[in-house]
């Protein structure tokens, strides 16, 4: 009877952390198709300036913040910029910025908290002749604690 207990304790963790993790994986999507469709209304208001780097016809981005914990809703884009210099970069993020509070703004798209803009650039930097750009969709909690974690880290910014 005892085992009995035990195992049924057992196969309802694991059955509710499959929920659990299905649920996040589920919201994180919604928020990376959010942040995906801005960057790329961004990108086709400024196609003069830089060419944006295709996986199947559409703008490619990989989840931030897997170190800063869960709910955290941060992407990285790659864009093709030859040319491009590192004194650029502050520049690149203004225009990036102003596109998509335009973008968030026409979608009423809001901040957790009126927290600001929704969407928003967190970092950019060049590497090997590509732009990375890291956006963050200011959704929930999660993802403010981690825009003042950075703040912290870089004050500058």
């Amino acid at each position: 009877m005892i085992i009995g207990l035990g195992l049924a304790i057992l196969i309802y963790e694991i059955l509710r952390r499959q929920v659990l993790k299905r649920a996040a994986l589920k919201i994180r999507r919604a928020g990376q198709r959010t942040t995906d469709a801005g960057m790329q209304a961004a990108l086709n208001h400024l196609a003069s300036a830089v060419e944006v780097q295709e996986v199947h016809g559409t703008i490619h981005s990989v989840p931030v913040a897997d170190v800063w914990g869960r709910g955290v809703m941060a992407f990285e884009y790659v864009l093709e910029t030859p040319g491009m210099a590192k004194a650029d970069l502050a520049e690149v993020r203004r225009l990036f910025n102003n596109q998509l509070q335009v973008y968030a703004t026409a979608q009423q798209i809001t901040a957790f908290q009126d927290a600001g803009p929704a969407l928003r650039v967190t970092d950019a930097w060049l590497r090997d002749g590509q732009l990375h750009v890291d956006v963050a969709y200011l959704m929930n909690e999660a993802t403010l604690e981690y825009l003042e974690d950075l703040r912290r880290l870089n004050p500058s910014r």
